[in-house]
Parts: C-alpha cells; sequence; structure tokens
C-alpha cells in the first residue's frame, strides 16, 4: 500500500541536514572483523536454545501459577465468570507449551548434528563457546528427558 505522506517524510528526513541518511541495519566499525561462519551460526543455535529453554521455564511457571490462582479462585467461591475466564487462562498457558518443546526437540538435534560434524573445528576456534554450547545441548537434552 503507497502512502504519499510517508513517502514524502522519508525523502525530506533523507535529505535533511540535521539528519544525516544512515543504513539502518549496517555495522559498525568494531563489527567489521571478520569471523569464521561456524561460530556464527553456534552463537546463533545457543541463542536460539537459550531463548526457548527461558520460554519452557517461563510457560511451565505461568501455568503453575495460574492453576494455583483457579484452585484459590474456586475455595474462594469466585463467580463462574471469573472461573471460566481463569480456566481459558490456565488452558492458554498449558497450549504453549508443546510448540516450544517441538521446536526445541529439532534445536537440539540441529545442534547435536552441527557440533558432532564440526567438533575439533569449532573446539580449536573457541573453546569457551564450544563448551558453553555442549553444555546448554546437555541441560536442553535433560529438559526433554524429563517431560
Amino acid at each position: 500500500m503507497y502512502s504519499p505522506h510517508i513517502a514524502l517524510m522519508s525523502v525530506v528526513q533523507a535529505d535533511s541536514s540535521r539528519h544525516p541518511a544512515k543504513l539502518r541495519f549496517g555495522r559498525r566499525d568494531s563489527e567489521t572483523s571478520f569471523t569464521d561462519p561456524r561460530l556464527e551460526q553456534l552463537i546463533v543455535f545457543r541463542a536460539l536454545l537459550e531463548n526457548l529453554l527461558r520460554q519452557k521455564t517461563h510457560f511451565e511457571n505461568e501455568g503453575e501459577v495460574e492453576r494455583l490462582r483457579l484452585e484459590r479462585f474456586r475455595s474462594e467461591g469466585a463467580s463462574e465468570r471469573q472461573l471460566h475466564v481463569q480456566e481459558q487462562v490456565v488452558k492458554k498457558s498449558k497450549v504453549m507449551l508443546p510448540g516450544i518443546v517441538f521446536k526445541m526437540r529439532n534445536e537440539v538435534d540441529k545442534l547435536r548434528r552441527f557440533l558432532n560434524g564440526h567438533e575439533q573445528g569449532l573446539r580449536q576456534l573457541d573453546a569457551d563457546l564450544y563448551d558453553q554450547s555442549r553444555d546448554l545441548l546437555q541441560k536442553c537434552q535433560h529438559c526433554l528427558d524429563t517431560l
């Protein structure tokens, strides 16, 4: 959808001397050092798994808190409407977990294959990052095994 006022505003801002045009996603000078693409891929895998682990923990805790809240509402004799709404909240928190677990299983498998395929090279490039990734892989695998 074309919006002429937005296009005009973009042109004016780019031509303005007060606001010099910059590349929005350009790298800083400090980021121009070249790294091995395998390390960058390992960083992405690790960040993704950390995020999924954090989400899983959050939704498990949230589900437990909401379930306890529902029990408290029942014991206090809350209205049917409040109970219904709280039951829906509990259901929604439970619905999030299977998708997160599915993604986590896939990413754990991908990271395991990646680490097994590039083990010596990655360990030589950055042993600390490699060890952190191995620890995270074990933590995620333990988390998946305890389901």
